[in-house]
């Protein structure tokens, strides 16, 4: 089975449902435009740099034209970690990581001035995908970030699934003896099987692949292909799940 590198990045469902684009903060409202070019990075297979490129532009010219103060900047940041992730699935390690840090340094700036929860998810989900692309050291000095960053989140929104989503991703993602399946299995589940959540497409697409991702590495390659290709349905073209199936 194809393993992935430290913190890469719900209970089987019948019938998925109609997805709406649930509003990621109540402080921040996304332009249409974000969401196409959102499911594009995630519908990854054959997408070019050019492509992502003129996606993220058309974004960030409708954020400029439009938005103002910090939740322009947040934005900013969040379609930073969009492309820069867009970037990492097509092989661009090192325009990947320039995006990341660009986005975490400008959610510190919105820091010192708000506790807007969709900054700190923002800056942990940069950090969780700098882990796959740099060293060792980067992980370790780095990776407890992640965490602690979503726990900011949940303090204003307990709500937020991407939040909750990455508090628990330790427990699936990280090399044991450091990671717990069993918790982080009990987490996906309670977010897949209740409404304790506010999440859209892209947070059960991340949930259904971490239950196949973590069924793998428990030797479990039915139960994973189940999840894995629940995710499918969502994002049928995502590389990174195509590659993790059985």
């Amino acid at each position: 089975m194809k393993r992935i590198n430290f913190f890469t990045f719900f209970f089987f469902l019948l019938v998925l449902p109609v997805f709406s684009q649930v509003p990621l903060s109540d402080e921040v409202t996304y332009p249409e435009s974000y969401y196409e070019f959102r499911d594009a990075m995630y519908n990854s297979r054959g997408k070019t740099a050019s492509q992502y490129e003129t996606l993220y532009n058309k974004v960030i010219s409708e954020v400029e034209a439009t938005k103002s103060g910090l939740e322009k900047q947040v934005l900013i940041a969040r379609c930073k970690y969009v492309l820069g992730r867009a970037y990492r699935y097509i092989g661009l390690n090192e325009k990947a990581a320039n995006c990341f840090e660009e986005s975490i340094n400008l959610c510190k700036k919105i820091f010192k001035k708000t506790n807007i929860p969709e900054a700190y998810v923002v800056a942990a989900e940069c950090i969780s995908q700098n882990c796959i692309i740099q060293s060792t050291t980067y992980s370790l000095t780095q990776g407890p970030k992640i965490r602690s960053y979503a726990k900011k989140a949940l303090e204003t929104d307990p709500s937020y699934g991407a939040a909750i989503y990455l508090q628990n991703s330790q427990n699936i993602f990280t090399p044991a003896p450091f990671n717990n399946y069993e918790e982080g299995h009990a987490c996906l589940d309670e977010m897949l099987n209740t409404n304790n959540f506010r999440m859209d497409k892209s947070d059960i697409f991340n949930a259904l692949s971490a239950k196949g991702y973590a069924y793998l590495q428990e030797n479990k390659p039915d139960e994973a292909k189940i999840y894995l290709q629940k995710a499918l349905e969502i994002y049928p073209d995502n590389q990174y799940v195509l590659d993790l199936l059985p």
